[in-house]
Order: structure tokens, then sequence, then C-alpha cells
């Protein structure tokens, strides 16, 4: 990756990175769907650990995780600018964010991925657990993935 490109790793008190990070998920996440995030939306987020890959001090690529069980680590959120999408921005914050993850010695991380990024997924050794179903929510099709970090 280009060398402007920096890896980030913050929290929800960091609202100047949080700001954009929200603001780039409703973008490529809901708004195309036609949807916003709730004030409950995020209020869950507050202890979620969020990673992010900024390009002259924009967050151009961001994901958060939170602990689901003591050895399990859930991967959510997951958004690319689409200036930057299919250019490996996703695939290198992909990639130092389980290598961070490994660190901290969780055994796996799961995650639901939308239909269009089965594939992105499947590429970066994610398994298809679940087969496609309805998120009802969304109004999309999603896949259950995990992936063992062992």
């Amino acid at each position: 990756m280009n060398s402007q490109f920096v890896f980030k790793k913050f929290k929800t008190s960091d609202h100047h990175l949080y700001a954009q990070s929200v603001a780039l998920r409703q973008k490529i996440l809901r708004a195309p769907l036609g949807k916003c995030f709730s004030a409950d939306d995020l209020a869950i987020e507050k202890n979620n650990q969020f990673y992010a890959l900024l390009f002259n001090g924009k967050v151009i690529a961001t994901l958060s995780t939170y602990e689901k069980s003591e050895n399990l680590i859930r991967l959510v959120s997951f958004a690319v600018d689409s200036t930057f999408q299919y250019q490996g921005a996703g695939s290198s914050l992909l990639k130092q964010t389980l290598s961070d993850i490994k660190n901290c010695e969780y055994d796996k991380i799961s995650l639901t991925a939308r239909e269009s990024a089965l594939g992105f997924y499947l590429k970066n050794g994610f398994e298809d657990i679940s087969g496609p179903f309805a998120n009802k929510i969304l109004g999309i099709i999603d896949y259950e993935m995990v992936l063992c970090l062992t």
C-alpha cells in the first residue's frame, strides 16, 4: 500500500476518528439501503475497538470489533470509501486488524457478511458457516462467517 496510508486503532472517545468512521459507514453501508444509524445503534458501540486506514489524515476504511466471548471476537461495520475500493485498502485494513487481534490471543473471529462482500471474506480466509439468510432489519442477504486464528 501507499506510504500515505496509516493504520489506526481507536475507541469512540477519539471523537474526531469516530465521527469520520460513523460518516463513512453511513455513506457506504446504510445510505444505499435507505437506512440511518440510530442513537441506539451507536450507543452499543461505546466499548467497541475501532480500526481505520487513513489517507492524508482522513478515514478511508474502517471496521470495529467487540469481544463476543473469551476466545471469540466479532467484526462489524466494515466500510471502505468507494474511491478506494478494489485497490487493496480493505485487504490492508483487514490484514492489520487480524494481526492485532491475533496478538490479543483470540481463537476465532466471526462476522456477518453481505452477499456483495462474500467473495472478499472467502479470499481472506473466512469460512461461510450458514449459507445465505435474509437480514430482515436491513432487507439484504447475509452470510455468517468465521476465521480460526490458531
